[in-house]
């Protein structure tokens, strides 16, 4: 997903003005990292699908970029990447369709 940015930001002395979001390439284990990394800072995190800093924490890690660059963006800029990817995670269960095999659950004993 592709995002154009209001306010250009500087990466590496470059200027970038789009952000390329593969969401779609992030795997559980990314989410756990990221949840980690934050956490060994002594941040706290309520929950991860409000918290601003696991947000943009998790498309930093799809940017390949550090977090830091990204929480200078102009303010419009880096609510909108963190909406998207909030939007990104809180809708991908909803996605799935009925013909899909649902994973079964023994039953507790």
């Amino acid at each position: 997903m592709k995002i154009e940015l209001k306010k250009a930001i500087t990466h590496k002395g470059s200027e970038i003005t789009t952000l390329d979001l593969d969401l779609d390439s992030l795997t559980g284990n990314d989410l756990i990292e990221v949840e980690d990394q934050i956490m060994k800072t002594g941040t706290p995190i309520q929950t991860t699908d409000f918290s601003r800093v696991y947000l943009i924490s998790v498309a930093a890690r799809t940017l390949h970029m550090p977090v830091e660059v990204l929480k200078f963006m102009g303010a419009r800029d880096f609510a909108r990447v963190v909406n998207e990817v909030r939007n990104f995670l809180l809708n991908s269960d909803s996605e799935a369709t009925d013909t899909e095999a649902s994973p079964e659950i023994p039953p507790a004993i």
